[in-house]
């Protein structure tokens, strides 16, 4: 008995062992472009594919600070298939035989003051002309949300609610949501598209980004430094799940990823899952200028970076610390 729970014990060990051997080597592979790996025709459209990708801010002159050199990096390409939300809705409404934009990126602020909700709940406005100090959107490309300024308890799923009403008006198949300290590869997230998103109506309950694990719902989730879904299942976490619904599904500690997680597997039909671990277009945390802007540099050799499918050796460790949630 005793040698049997020892081979037992072994044989785990040398499974997480060389687990942990995958995940330390897949990272370091070589970079490759996704193209070059990919003998399959395109998937395209008549319209193409398109993305709202909501870039989370804050007021204040740090965050200020960070939309300029966000501005200043993976937003200045010179790639016209990239532009303003308001670009966007007068390609779609002027010129939509010409239009060229398929990510229209928007920075995402809540400015509702402190005795708003921080989930947008009532029948106020979605969104406000100004910030909670007064500021109005001098570059045109930031969006006010009506609620308290949050990052855990609301404000993804009030932009999410955003993002579903765009879609209905301006044809978004997908929504996006990144964190400001994201250095993303923006030719490569256009790739991705190209490849392996259909648009409407084709996309229904797609939910994709890297993958984690909650440990208390038994469900995986997208970390939020990246995350997209189509824009059915946006409609479903933000209009059709109330407040109050969303408040019994989230985590003890509410945490806005896992918790996104939740709410979008509590959906009564089957989620395609994209597990975007395999090749990750965007790294993070970049905290600062000077590592943003370094990172941004290096972008081109460094990403897609490889890695395993799931993170069995990182998670179970954080779990047996009781880091888990």
């Amino acid at each position: 008995m005793k040698s049997a729970i020892l081979f037992t014990t072994l044989g785990l060990f040398c499974v997480c062992a060389f687990v942990a051997l995958i995940s330390s080597t897949s990272d370091k592979l070589g970079p490759k472009n996704i193209r070059a790996l990919s003998k399959e025709v395109p998937i395209g459209s008549t319209d193409g594919t398109t993305l709202l990708l909501g870039i989370f801010s804050v007021t204040g002159k740090k965050y200020d600070e960070r939309r300029g050199y966000i501005r200043d990096t993976y937003l200045a390409t010179g790639d016209d298939r990239i532009c303003t939300l308001e670009e966007f809705k007068i390609q779609a409404k002027e010129k939509f035989s010409e239009r060229r934009c398929k990510i229209a990126y928007t920075f995402v602020i809540g400015a509702g003051g402190p005795y708003r909700p921080c989930d947008h709940d009532d029948s106020e406005p979605l969104t406000l002309d100004f910030d909670q100090n007064g500021n109005a959107d001098e570059e045109n490309d930031c969006v006010y949300l009506n609620i308290k300024e949050n990052m855990e308890d609301g404000k993804s799923t009030t932009y999410m609610k955003l993002g579903a009403s765009l879609s209905d008006e301006w044809g978004f198949d997908y929504i996006a949501k990144i964190d400001d300290d994201s250095v993303l590869a923006p030719n490569l997230l256009l790739e991705l598209m190209e490849d392996d998103l259909p648009p409407m109506p084709y996309n229904l309950r797609t939910y994709g980004g890297g993958i984690w694990g909650s440990y208390a719902h038994k469900h995986i989730y997208a970390p939020g430094q990246f995350y997209f879904m189509s824009a059915d299942l946006a409609n479903y976490v933000s209009n059709e799940i109330t407040p109050e619904d969303r408040l019994q599904k989230m985590h003890w500690r509410h945490t806005e990823d896992a918790d996104m997680g939740s709410f979008v597997f509590s959906h009564e039909r089957p989620i395609k899952y994209i597990n975007l671990n395999t090749q990750r277009f965007w790294q993070h945390p970049m905290k600062n200028e000077k590592d943003f802007r370094n990172e941004w540099e290096s972008v081109s050799w460094k990403l897609p970076m490889y890695g395993t499918v799931f993170p069995f050796g990182p998670l179970c460790n954080s779990w047996l610390r009781g880091q888990g949630i």
